[in-house]
């Protein structure tokens, strides 16, 4: 991914913010999705995995309450 990001500057010639194409932005944030998605991944790895119907009867166990 390229970025062609253009600033807006304050008096000073100091950046104060950023403009991106609305591709660009999507782009950056579906990357940054796929990070933090990662880092999920990685997180719960290890953990025991559990039965879809384990999950379901369990579910509607606590619906008849």
């Amino acid at each position: 991914m390229t970025l062609h990001p253009q600033y807006v500057v304050d008096k000073k010639g100091q950046r104060r913010s950023v403009l991106l194409s609305i591709k660009e932005f999507q782009e950056l944030l579906e990357s940054a999705q796929d990070v933090i998605d990662a880092a999920l991944i990685d997180e719960v790895k290890d953990d025991a995995l559990v039965a879809w119907s384990d999950v379901k009867a369990k579910r509607s166990r606590g619906r008849r309450r």
